[in-house]
């Protein structure tokens, strides 16, 4: 009797195993909390195909958009721990918005897992051609002369936080006009219905290579790669330690198999290193990471204080 209970603990710790090694067995969803077009979704789609090579499954992006960031990041906090449904978030999502908003649904390291940080681009600040102002310090004299309205992804946004910052610093008028994504936003800009836009760099590289947008400056303390010409607002007087990058990273919802999470991270992390991808990526202005889960956790903490304060500051409200 013992020996045959012994040899079906055995018989069951096996097949688990055996399931773990076996993931992914069908197709897996990446949650983008963002519409299409924007940097979360790009850099997802890129890193879907390269992982639904790698295991031999379909990677499904799916953008769940709404509440800045927070329906879609909500989808897998509070969905099941499977390891068929991950987020590909940006720092709204998991460093921002509890910052901002009294109650978010739920907590970003407690219910999610980090994985690994995927690539960071600086945001940028972009105009319209017709705006007259082309340099950082051309626009701050112009925005304190009169109100300056420039679009952003949305409420609440990394990117909203940006200007209302600039503001605090400066004494500009940088007065906010959200939209539901980055691509919106920055086709109004494009179109000349706002003059200035504050995007992360995929949504805008396009239209600054054919000059229907403006480099004015990047938000990160060191220029962007892509695009060496266009100055770090630290260059600038007044902007002294000013360093805001855009960033996306990988979360799984937590309790997911360790196994599970161990096999993605590191696929994702080798993905993060092949030539083609981190050319698809360059492209896009994009630096790819790659980092372990505990860096990461390490990174979104210290974000998050980052931002704390940053709202503090600029007493930035949501509703």
């Amino acid at each position: 009797m013992l020996r045959n209970i012994t040899i079906a603990i055995a018989l069951l710790l096996g097949t688990a195993s055996a399931w773990s090694e076996e993931w992914p067995t069908r197709s897996v969803r990446l949650i983008v909390p963002y519409p299409p077009g924007g940097g979360a979704d790009l850099v997802a789609r890129v890193l879907a195909q390269k992982l639904g090579d790698t295991f031999g499954q379909t990677f499904v992006v799916e953008n769940k958009t709404g509440a800045s960031g927070m329906i879609g990041a909500q989808a897998v906090a509070k969905g099941p721990p499977d390891g068929y449904t991950f987020l590909v978030a940006t720092s709204a999502e998991v460093a921002l918005n509890q910052n901002l908003f009294a109650d978010i649904g739920y907590d970003p390291l407690s219910d999610l897992t980090p994985v690994t940080l995927l690539a960071w681009t600086p945001l940028i600040l972009a105009a319209h051609p017709s705006l007259n102002a082309s340099t950082p310090a051309e626009l701050v004299e112009l925005a304190r002369a009169q109100p300056v309205n420039f679009s952003t992804a949305g409420v609440g946004s990394a990117h909203h936080l940006i200007g209302e910052y600039i503001n605090k610093l400066q004494s500009t008028r940088l007065v906010h006009v959200p939209y539901r994504g980055a691509a919106p936003a920055v086709s109004d800009t494009v179109s000349g219905h706002v003059k200035l836009t504050i995007s992360g760099m995929p949504p805008v590289v396009q239209f600054l290579k054919t000059g229907q947008l403006k480099a004015i400056a990047v938000t990160s303390k060191q220029r962007s790669p892509a695009f060496p010409d266009a100055p770090a607002l630290i260059e600038t007087k007044g902007f002294e330690d000013f360093d805001f990058p855009l960033w996306f990273g990988l979360l799984a919802r937590s309790g997911t198999s360790q196994a599970t999470l161990e096999r993605l991270a590191k696929a994702a992390v080798a993905a993060l290193h092949d030539p083609k991808l981190r050319d698809a990526l360059e492209t896009q202005a994009a630096v790819p990471v790659g980092n372990t889960p505990g860096e990461f956790r390490d990174f979104i903490r210290s974000e998050s204080a980052k931002y704390a304060k940053i709202v503090e500051l600029t007493g930035v409200k949501t509703k």
